[in-house]
Protein backbone atom coordinates (compact mmCIF):
# COMPACT_ATOMS: atom_id res chain seq x y z
CA UNK A 1 0.00 0.00 0.00
CA UNK A 2 1.10 3.45 -0.81
CA UNK A 3 1.61 6.41 1.29
CA UNK A 4 -0.60 8.24 -0.31
CA UNK A 5 -3.25 5.40 0.48
CA UNK A 6 -2.39 5.90 4.21
CA UNK A 7 -2.44 9.42 4.09
CA UNK A 8 -5.99 8.94 2.88
CA UNK A 9 -6.93 6.93 5.40
CA UNK A 10 -6.19 9.83 8.37
CA UNK A 11 -7.83 12.58 6.15
CA UNK A 12 -9.37 15.24 8.31
CA UNK A 13 -8.20 13.56 11.21
CA UNK A 14 -7.60 16.79 13.49
CA UNK A 15 -3.80 16.81 14.68
CA UNK A 16 -2.40 14.09 12.84
CA UNK A 17 -0.41 15.50 10.09
CA UNK A 18 3.49 15.25 11.69
CA UNK A 19 3.01 12.01 13.45
CA UNK A 20 2.14 10.70 10.62
CA UNK A 21 3.85 11.92 7.79
CA UNK A 22 6.75 10.55 11.13
CA UNK A 23 5.24 7.19 11.02
CA UNK A 24 5.58 6.95 7.38
CA UNK A 25 9.17 8.06 6.92
CA UNK A 26 10.99 5.49 9.34
CA UNK A 27 10.17 7.48 12.66
CA UNK A 28 7.28 5.33 14.34
CA UNK A 29 5.14 1.99 12.62
CA UNK A 30 2.47 1.81 10.40
CA UNK A 31 0.39 -1.62 10.73
CA UNK A 32 -3.12 -2.15 8.95
CA UNK A 33 -5.47 -4.90 8.81
CA UNK A 34 -4.53 -6.63 5.56
CA UNK A 35 -1.15 -6.20 4.11
CA UNK A 36 -2.64 -7.19 0.63
CA UNK A 37 -5.92 -5.53 0.82
CA UNK A 38 -5.88 -2.82 3.61
CA UNK A 39 -8.99 -0.92 4.16
CA UNK A 40 -8.00 0.22 7.70
CA UNK A 41 -4.27 1.17 9.49
CA UNK A 42 -2.44 2.03 12.87
CA UNK A 43 0.32 4.44 13.05
CA UNK A 44 2.01 4.42 16.12
CA UNK A 45 4.50 6.94 16.97
CA UNK A 46 5.81 7.64 20.46
CA UNK A 47 3.41 8.36 23.38
CA UNK A 48 0.68 8.29 20.08
CA UNK A 49 -1.73 6.04 17.99
CA UNK A 50 -3.93 6.85 15.60
CA UNK A 51 -6.10 5.00 13.57
CA UNK A 52 -7.68 5.78 10.03
CA UNK A 53 -10.28 3.59 7.71
CA UNK A 54 -12.70 1.76 8.42
CA UNK A 55 -13.25 0.59 12.12
CA UNK A 56 -11.56 -3.19 13.01
CA UNK A 57 -11.57 -4.55 16.32
CA UNK A 58 -8.72 -7.30 15.46
CA UNK A 59 -6.08 -4.17 14.42
CA UNK A 60 -7.38 -2.20 17.33
CA UNK A 61 -6.37 -5.37 19.34
CA UNK A 62 -2.64 -5.81 17.87
CA UNK A 63 -1.94 -1.79 17.57
CA UNK A 64 -2.45 -1.40 21.19
CA UNK A 65 -0.87 -4.83 22.20
CA UNK A 66 2.35 -4.07 20.27
CA UNK A 67 4.09 -2.63 23.18
CA UNK A 68 3.47 -2.49 26.17
CA UNK A 69 2.65 1.35 27.45
CA UNK A 70 -0.48 3.97 27.54
CA UNK A 71 -1.02 5.46 24.61
CA UNK A 72 -2.73 8.90 23.78
CA UNK A 73 -4.95 6.98 20.90
CA UNK A 74 -7.18 9.58 18.75
CA UNK A 75 -9.57 8.30 15.73
CA UNK A 76 -13.06 7.70 14.22
CA UNK A 77 -15.68 7.65 17.35
CA UNK A 78 -16.25 3.78 16.19
CA UNK A 79 -12.30 2.82 16.43
CA UNK A 80 -12.31 5.12 19.75
CA UNK A 81 -15.01 2.76 20.53
CA UNK A 82 -13.51 -0.35 20.06
CA UNK A 83 -10.45 1.27 22.25
CA UNK A 84 -12.04 1.38 25.00
CA UNK A 85 -14.30 -1.96 24.80
CA UNK A 86 -10.51 -3.14 25.02
CA UNK A 87 -8.93 -0.99 27.44
CA UNK A 88 -9.70 1.35 30.56
CA UNK A 89 -8.37 5.00 30.50
CA UNK A 90 -9.24 8.86 30.88
CA UNK A 91 -10.67 11.16 28.04
CA UNK A 92 -9.22 14.53 27.79
CA UNK A 93 -9.43 17.08 24.69
CA UNK A 94 -6.39 18.26 22.52
CA UNK A 95 -6.43 21.73 20.54
CA UNK A 96 -5.50 21.44 16.60
CA UNK A 97 -4.21 23.92 14.20
CA UNK A 98 -3.81 24.38 10.54
CA UNK A 99 -0.15 22.53 9.55
CA UNK A 100 0.06 24.70 6.57
CA UNK A 101 -0.81 28.30 7.77
CA UNK A 102 2.27 28.96 9.60
CA UNK A 103 3.42 31.60 11.99
CA UNK A 104 5.04 34.44 9.85
CA UNK A 105 8.80 34.98 9.97
CA UNK A 106 8.96 38.46 10.89
CA UNK A 107 6.17 38.17 13.61
CA UNK A 108 8.57 35.27 15.44
CA UNK A 109 11.51 37.42 14.94
CA UNK A 110 9.27 40.25 16.70
CA UNK A 111 8.82 38.41 19.93
CA UNK A 112 12.70 37.09 19.57
CA UNK A 113 14.08 40.91 19.07
CA UNK A 114 14.44 41.84 22.99
CA UNK A 115 15.31 38.73 24.69
CA UNK A 116 15.17 39.46 28.83
CA UNK A 117 18.55 40.22 30.54
CA UNK A 118 20.80 36.97 31.38
CA UNK A 119 18.43 34.92 29.23
CA UNK A 120 20.15 33.16 25.76
CA UNK A 121 18.97 30.65 23.40
CA UNK A 122 21.15 27.30 22.90
CA UNK A 123 21.14 24.95 20.07
CA UNK A 124 20.32 21.08 21.23
CA UNK A 125 23.91 19.55 20.44
CA UNK A 126 25.49 16.90 21.97
CA UNK A 127 25.87 17.90 25.27
CA UNK A 128 22.51 19.54 25.44
CA UNK A 129 21.08 16.31 24.05
CA UNK A 130 22.79 14.83 27.31
CA UNK A 131 21.38 17.32 29.46
CA UNK A 132 17.70 16.76 27.77
CA UNK A 133 18.35 12.76 28.27
CA UNK A 134 18.71 13.00 32.06
CA UNK A 135 16.47 15.41 33.03
CA UNK A 136 12.70 14.88 32.81
CA UNK A 137 10.49 17.98 31.74
CA UNK A 138 13.73 17.74 28.84
CA UNK A 139 12.96 14.24 28.11
CA UNK A 140 10.29 14.32 24.87
CA UNK A 141 12.99 16.67 23.51
CA UNK A 142 14.79 14.14 22.16
CA UNK A 143 13.18 10.83 22.94
CA UNK A 144 12.12 9.58 19.51
CA UNK A 145 16.23 10.00 18.45
CA UNK A 146 19.23 8.42 18.69
CA UNK A 147 22.53 11.30 19.32
CA UNK A 148 22.95 10.19 15.78
CA UNK A 149 19.54 10.65 14.31
CA UNK A 150 18.72 13.82 16.17
CA UNK A 151 21.81 15.26 15.11
CA UNK A 152 20.71 14.13 11.09
CA UNK A 153 16.99 15.19 11.74
CA UNK A 154 16.32 16.75 14.77
CA UNK A 155 16.08 20.52 15.94
CA UNK A 156 15.95 22.48 18.85
CA UNK A 157 16.72 24.77 21.10
CA UNK A 158 17.04 25.36 25.05
CA UNK A 159 16.53 28.52 26.87
CA UNK A 160 19.39 29.38 29.42
CA UNK A 161 18.78 31.77 32.13
CA UNK A 162 21.20 33.03 34.49
CA UNK A 163 23.65 30.14 33.55
CA UNK A 164 20.78 27.49 33.51
CA UNK A 165 18.70 25.44 31.01
CA UNK A 166 14.87 26.23 32.20
CA UNK A 167 13.17 25.79 28.65
CA UNK A 168 13.16 24.71 25.81
CA UNK A 169 11.64 23.54 22.20
CA UNK A 170 12.40 21.11 19.95
CA UNK A 171 11.30 18.32 17.27
CA UNK A 172 9.18 15.37 18.79
CA UNK A 173 9.54 13.82 15.80
CA UNK A 174 10.96 14.85 12.51
CA UNK A 175 9.61 14.07 8.82
CA UNK A 176 10.84 15.12 5.36
CA UNK A 177 9.93 18.74 5.15
CA UNK A 178 8.74 19.12 8.49
CA UNK A 179 8.99 18.22 12.44
CA UNK A 180 6.46 18.39 15.03
CA UNK A 181 6.86 20.93 17.81
CA UNK A 182 7.66 19.73 21.65
CA UNK A 183 7.91 22.42 24.28
CA UNK A 184 8.38 22.65 28.09
CA UNK A 185 9.14 24.04 30.86
CA UNK A 186 11.50 23.35 34.07
CA UNK A 187 8.09 23.65 36.83
CA UNK A 188 10.14 26.19 38.78
CA UNK A 189 10.46 28.34 36.03
CA UNK A 190 6.90 27.99 34.27
CA UNK A 191 5.00 31.52 33.82
CA UNK A 192 7.84 33.86 32.60
CA UNK A 193 7.86 33.64 28.60
CA UNK A 194 10.61 31.33 28.32
CA UNK A 195 8.40 28.51 26.08
CA UNK A 196 7.53 30.93 23.62
CA UNK A 197 11.04 32.23 23.67
CA UNK A 198 12.34 29.12 22.53
CA UNK A 199 9.23 27.92 20.43
CA UNK A 200 9.93 31.34 18.49
CA UNK A 201 13.49 30.03 18.03
CA UNK A 202 12.84 26.96 16.82
CA UNK A 203 9.86 27.64 14.23
CA UNK A 204 12.03 30.44 12.68
CA UNK A 205 14.84 28.18 12.32
CA UNK A 206 12.65 25.16 10.70
CA UNK A 207 11.27 27.63 8.26
CA UNK A 208 15.03 28.99 7.14
CA UNK A 209 15.84 25.55 6.51
CA UNK A 210 12.66 24.93 4.43
CA UNK A 211 10.52 23.01 6.79
CA UNK A 212 7.54 23.74 8.15
CA UNK A 213 6.63 23.28 12.26
CA UNK A 214 3.43 21.50 13.24
CA UNK A 215 1.96 22.20 16.78
CA UNK A 216 -0.99 20.00 18.48
CA UNK A 217 -1.89 21.59 21.96
CA UNK A 218 -2.23 19.14 24.61
CA UNK A 219 -3.64 22.17 27.10
CA UNK A 220 -4.47 25.10 26.97
CA UNK A 221 -0.99 26.48 27.91
CA UNK A 222 0.09 25.02 24.97
CA UNK A 223 -2.59 26.07 22.81
CA UNK A 224 -2.35 29.76 24.59
CA UNK A 225 1.35 29.89 22.81
CA UNK A 226 0.65 28.49 20.00
CA UNK A 227 -1.47 31.00 19.24
CA UNK A 228 0.84 34.12 20.42
CA UNK A 229 3.02 32.48 18.08
CA UNK A 230 0.49 32.90 15.30
CA UNK A 231 -0.83 29.95 14.32
CA UNK A 232 -4.37 29.08 13.42
CA UNK A 233 -7.05 26.76 15.74
CA UNK A 234 -8.49 24.74 13.34
CA UNK A 235 -10.42 22.45 16.24
CA UNK A 236 -10.83 21.02 19.38
CA UNK A 237 -11.20 17.22 19.79
CA UNK A 238 -11.32 14.40 21.91
CA UNK A 239 -8.61 11.48 22.68
CA UNK A 240 -8.02 8.51 24.77
CA UNK A 241 -5.22 7.83 26.82
CA UNK A 242 -4.81 4.22 27.82
CA UNK A 243 -4.38 3.16 31.31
Amino acid sequence: MSSADIRGMFAGLPGAHGIIEAALNGQGRVMTDDSARPSSAAVLAGDFLFFGGEPSEELVRRALNAENRAWIVQGSSAFLALVQAQRSGTWSERIAFDPHRQPEDAHLTALLANLPQGVTLVPIGAAEMAFCRKTAWAADFVGMFTDAEYARNGLGVLVCADGAFVSGASSYVAYPGGIEVEVDTAPAHRGYGYATLAAAKLILTAHQQGKIATWDAANETSAHIAQKLGYRVTCAYQVFTTA
